[in-house]
């Protein structure tokens, strides 16, 4: 191991060792590329000399064989019509054609190189060829004679003969030069292959060096600057428990650890200066945040009580101005509307002061659901009579028969509840209906809110349980932006679920799921049990004293 250390840690310039090693790499490219060459060019002019010689040769037999036999076929059919007919003997354009193609393929046969055996085997086919033609030329004798029988006899004795030598002459000619074609072949494909192995044996050799070389690059330049570099890294990173390497080394690397090095006792002198600065700054920063986050609290609640509480007051004092101004000769039906109206207007300025306080709560991490027994029919039945008696809209209901007893917070689900109805008459025509429904599935309560009112853009379902978020479509209507949010974090702490559906222009459906509202360990009995003791929504002060009363009390128990 100390050998290879040794090795890659060679002296001098990086630039010089890194521009041999690419020039002997570049060396050795070319010493390959020239004998690749080398050899190549051999194998291609051993086929071409097998293709333009074999191949050609194989060809121009072919066709020999074939002109042959047409001329045979030629020479039968002249004979045929002689014998059937009284016309002369005169030659055959077939007979002279197929001559001349068979005299056309021996002068291109002729034309390839040949050795002596094929010459030779030529000459012999020639001879026996010129002798079937000496033969035909009998059978064209006697047929200009007449002597059509002679002719015949002829034709079938001694002209056959002569053809039948000269065909399996120029068939062993033709397997002949198979064979020496095929031999030719294989010499190809044998140096093919061994040019093949070579090639293989050759590039994996440049394989090795190649690998030769990466490793020695990756060993003695790469990996100590990826070393050094994640050094920086940890150095930038303010961490300074670590020992430089490759300090020792006379090259650009050795330059790099070094100065490295004098960094990191430059950093860590610097973060031991700063240390105590940065306790400082912590602790003032601390502080800060507090302050900041309290001013910030406060100038919200001052903010949204000084908006929200503006309207229900004006409405209230716009009521009782009215009814003093008319107190001699109001009637009946018109007192009874202005003091729904300021009802109203009162139960909008406690539902928003308990809204309020405990959104504060739930801000300071300070909300708490109990778990006690209530009745959910009652409480349900009672916050939709409420909102029917104050005048504020018509609340249709339908509550399946829920079971007596379930197992909550009834004040903050009250709250909850009566978020969600305020929030869909706010939002709904005047006069319009809102629908209140309720069922149970197993130990599940579900509690639905439908309206038809102006409904949530979709882009924005998303961010309607955010604190403080208000849709965009809401224009002059007041609101704080809590009442959502304050109906998720009741839900949550109950283990429920909060599901809000709503269309654009259509209306808002927000549905309630407690999973483990109905169970039977709870020994307290609903009856008697009064389910909104922290406060009703028909006492206009309930809400306030309620709300103040469970605040006390948590805090209390915290």
């Amino acid at each position: 191991m100390r050998f290879n250390r040794d090795l890659v840690r060679l002296p001098g310039p990086l630039l010089i060792k890194v521009g041999l090693i690419v020039l002997a790499f570049f060396c050795a490219l070319g010493a390959v590329r020239y004998e690749m060459l080398g050899r190549i060019g051999h194998v291609s002019l051993m086929s071409d000399q097998a293709r333009n010689q074999w191949l050609d040769s194989v060809r121009y037999l072919g066709d020999l064989n074939h002109r042959i036999s047409d001329l045979r076929s030629a020479e039968a059919e002249m004979l045929l019509s002689h014998v059937q007919t009284t016309g002369d003997a005169s030659g055959s354009p077939a007979i002279d054609a197929a001559l001349d193609a068979v005299r056309a393929g021996v002068d291109r046969y002729r034309g390839v190189h040949h050795d002596a055996n094929e010459l030779a085997a030529l000459e012999s086919f020639l001879r026996l060829w010129s002798r079937h033609l000496a033969d035909w030329s009998r059978v064209t004798a006697a047929l200009k004679v007449g002597a059509r029988d002679e002719a015949v006899s002829i034709f079938t004795g001694e002209a056959a003969r002569s053809f039948d030598k000269a065909r399996d002459a120029m068939f062993q000619l033709s397997v002949s030069t198979e064979e020496r074609a095929k031999a030719a072949r294989d010499r190809v494909a044998a140096a093919f292959k061994e040019t093949e192995r070579w090639l293989s044996t050759l590039s994996f050799g440049i394989l090795i060096l190649f690998v030769v070389l990466a490793a020695y690059l990756w060993l003695a330049v790469s990996r100590p600057l990826f070393r050094l570099k994640q050094l920086m890294l940890r150095l930038a990173g303010q961490e300074t428990n670590f020992a430089v390497p490759f300090v020792r080394r006379r090259d650009e690397i050795g330059d790099m650890a070094r100065s490295l090095a004098v960094f990191r006792c430059n950093t860590i002198e610097l973060l031991e200066s700063r240390k105590l600065l940065a306790d400082q700054a912590e602790a003032l920063s601390r502080s800060l945040a507090e302050a900041r986050a309290i001013a910030k609290d406060q100038r919200n609640f001052i903010t949204t009580i000084s908006h929200e509480f503006r309207t229900p007051l004006n409405a209230i004092d716009g009521n009782a101005q009215r009814l003093i101004a008319r107190k001699e000769r109001a009637d009946p039906s018109e007192i009874a509307d202005r003091a729904g109206k300021i009802r109203a207007a009162v139960f909008r300025m406690t539902s928003l002061v308990g809204s309020l306080v405990n959104a504060m709560e739930v801000a300071r991490g300070e909300m708490r659901a109990r778990a006690v027994p209530f009745n959910p029919s009652a409480m349900l039945s009672g916050l939709a009579a409420y909102y029917r008696d104050i005048g504020i809209g018509s609340v249709e209901e339908d509550i399946a028969d829920l079971p007596g007893e379930a197992v909550g917070d009834p004040e903050l689900l009250n709250q909850a509840v009566s978020n969600l109805l305020s929030n869909a008459f706010k939002y709904s025509p005047e006069g319009a209906q809102v629908r209140l429904s309720a069922s149970a599935s197993g130990s599940a309560l579900h509690v639905t809110v439908e309206d038809q009112g102006l409904g949530i853009p979709l882009e924005e379902l998303g961010h309607v349980r955010e604190r403080y978020f208000r849709a965009s479509n809401v224009g002059t209507l007041s609101g704080t932006g809590m009442g959502l949010h304050l109906v998720d974090e009741i839900v949550r702490q109950h283990g429920g679920k909060l599901d809000i559906r709503s269309q654009e222009g259509s209306g808002t459906s927000v549905s309630i799921t407690l999973p483990n509202a109905f169970r039977d360990n709870s020994q307290e009995q609903s009856r008697g049990h009064d389910p909104m003791r922290r406060g009703r929504p028909g006492d206009s002060g309930s809400l306030v004293r309620s709300a103040g009363r469970t605040r006390t009390r948590r805090r209390g128990s915290e």
